[in-house]
């Protein structure tokens, strides 16, 4: 039961339970005297409330209950016929009974407009987003790839048309063609997907530059609102309907007079961002040069080891027989005959084992390119012949190259410059912002009471103004944005720092292992030409008698780890150079022509 009070000792309610006829139920309550009047203005309310129930053009209908009203007896036997009596339970708010109805009215929109969007939409409502992408049900059971995915992935399981995803510039493998180390170092800044992305990070960089400058300019929007709408309005003792038709476009134009900074600290910050991002790409490349380089006199090693394991081989073979001649004259025994065909066997696992390296090793190079390792190309490995020049002696000299000039420390000290401008930017939110705003547009609308005449408008607007924005509190946020800006300049301080006793400490390994690597090289000329001479003594001495087989397969192991030594020394000496250049930042001596 709702209940509305009018003045001491008055009140009307309306009931929620149902009267004869399942109408709901006014009651007019005087608690008082007989001889208290309700006021006049509640009168000609509550007479028009109790008039309308008994419209016949109404729906809903009131049955009236009163208790010594007097004026209103009339209306109540109207309504229907109650016996007097005294109301039981006093309500919140009279309009309880048509807020309730309401109520019914807008659920039941609600649902329908629910159910036409499920139908628009998916068809059903479902708790899971997609079924066919849930994960297992039971954690050890594997998750089985749906149909749709697997269509999705077929065209990538096929090496040829993955390769329509690839550059067009990319390496035609039309017939097998030679390429030396320049040219492998030029294809590989081409096509390697690390130099790839370091270019298009910075490239997304310039675009933030760029969008980091947008608040100098004025902003210029066009925007429109329309629609149909119908408003019922309730008067006493009438009810207006206005049906309205109306569109507003207009143009907005807005402009930052007065940010204390804001726009400048962005556009530092994007700047040294950028700086860093072309820092960091100059880096992949020399990574991409150095791992190019690595891999080429790792497969040039590889193959110059298959041409020591044949020569091995050959000299291995050259011995068994040696033995064997001189097993049949009764000179050798049967061990030693044995000891040999050991030797000749060794070399042919030797032979297997670097052919199967430089497979590994051409996979190698051909990843470091860029390039899939089934692509047909084949290398010069005459080159690892060609030892590199004289570097500089003094150590603390290439120590100071590199810190001047690697490009990583470059872009980290960049990043520091960067949280500076964060810094700066997190402090401008302490100020106000002041900017210039206008706008223009046209009101074009009609509207009916009634349904009677259409009345029409269509007029321009406009308007122009400043404004001001100031944030007095923001529950602390701006002092913690200041603590999280100096926290990750110190952070990237702290980077910068043990980068640069990274660098220094790769320069200093470098420089030593070149430094040893040359001195390696000359020791393995020296034992290569020390096992020749020995081995061919030793086998002159054997034909003779005058040596041992011991003392021949003895000096023919020497000979054939003196080569691969040799060989070894030689790359390695060459990868030590590379990787020397690699720790100071400079070019090395393939890509010298690139810069």
């Amino acid at each position: 039961m709702a209940r509305l009070g009018l003045r001491p000792g008055v009140a009307i309610a309306l009931s929620g339970r149902p009267c004869y006829g399942g109408l709901p139920l006014l009651r007019v309550i005087e608690t008082e005297t007989a001889d208290d009047v309700l006021r006049n203005g509640v009168q000609v309310v509550l007479r028009k409330l109790i008039a309308r129930a008994h419209r016949p053009d109404r729906k809903i209908r009131l049955c009236v209950w009163a208790k010594r009203v007097g004026d209103f007896d009339t209306h109540r036997n109207q309504a229907c016929y109650l016996k007097s009596g005294s109301l039981s339970k006093p309500a919140d708010s009279i309009l309880w009974t048509a807020s309730r109805a309401f109520a019914r009215a807008s659920l039941r929109l609600v649902v329908q407009l629910l159910l036409a969007v499920s139908v628009i939409g998916c068809g059903s409502i479902q708790l899971k987003p997609d079924s066919e992408l849930a994960p297992s049900k039971q954690v050890e059971q594997v998750w089985t790839p749906p149909a749709s995915n697997a269509s999705l992935n077929r065209p990538l399981a096929n090496a040829e048309e993955m390769r329509v995803f690839e550059d067009k510039n990319a390496l035609q493998t039309s017939g097998a063609r030679t390429y030396d180390l320049p040219s492998l170092v030029d294809m590989a800044l081409r096509l390697n997907p690390e130099t790839r992305r370091a270019w298009y990070v910075a490239l997304h960089n310039e675009a933030q530059l760029g969008q980091s400058q947008a608040s100098n300019y004025p902003m210029v929007s066009g925007e429109g609102q329309g629609g149909y709408f119908k408003v019922p309005l309730e008067f006493p003792g009438e009810t207006l309907v206005v049906r309205n038709n109306a569109f507003f476009p207009q143009f907005k134009v807005s402009y930052d007079l007065l940010d204390f900074g804001r726009t400048r600290a962005d556009e530092r910050k994007a700047r040294e961002e950028l700086i860093a991002a072309n820092f960091n790409f100059n880096q992949a490349m020399q990574d991409v040069v150095f791992n190019v380089e690595r891999a080429f006199y790792i497969l040039a090693a590889a193959i110059a080891d298959v041409s020591a394991a044949e020569s091995n081989l050959k000299l291995a073979n050259l011995s068994l027989v040696s033995v064997e001649e001189r097993h049949q004259v009764g000179l050798a025994t049967k061990p030693q005959v044995l000891l040999a065909k050991q030797v000749q066997a060794q070399a042919v696992y030797d032979l297997e084992n670097v052919n199967s390296q430089v497979h590994g090793a051409e996979a190698a190079l051909r990843q470091a390119v860029g390039v899939p390792a089934d692509t047909n190309f084949t290398i010069d490995a005459g080159q690892l012949d060609r030892l590199p020049k004289s570097l500089s002696d003094d150590v603390e000299a290439l120590i100071a190259q590199a810190i001047s000039q690697r490009p990583d420390l470059a872009a980290q000290i960049a990043a520091v410059r960067a949280g500076d401008a964060a810094i700066q930017r997190a402090r401008a939110d302490y100020y106000p912002e002041v900017s210039f705003g206008g706008n223009y547009g046209q009101a074009i609308w009609n509207y009916t009471i009634n349904g009677g005449n259409t009345q029409n408008l269509n007029q321009p607007f406009y308007g122009a103004g400043l404004s001001m924005r100031w944030n007095i509190f923001t529950g602390f946020d701006r002092y913690y944005a200041v603590e999280k800006a100096s926290a990750a300049k110190g952070a990237a301080v702290s980077d910068l720092r043990s980068l640069k006793l990274s660098v220094i400490a790769a320069t200093w390994t470098a420089y030593y292992d070149f430094l040893s690597a040359k001195k390696k090289r000359d020791a393995a000329q020296a034992l290569l030409s020390s096992s020749e001479e020995s081995f061919a003594a030793n086998y002159e001495s054997h034909r003779y008698g005058l040596a041992t087989i011991t003392d021949l397969i003895s000096a023919e192991r020497n000979l054939m780890a003196a080569r691969y030594t040799l060989i070894q020394s030689k790359a390695d000496l060459l990868i030590s150079s590379s990787n020397l250049l690699h720790a100071t930042g400079a070019a090395t001596a393939s890509s010298a022509r690139l810069q």
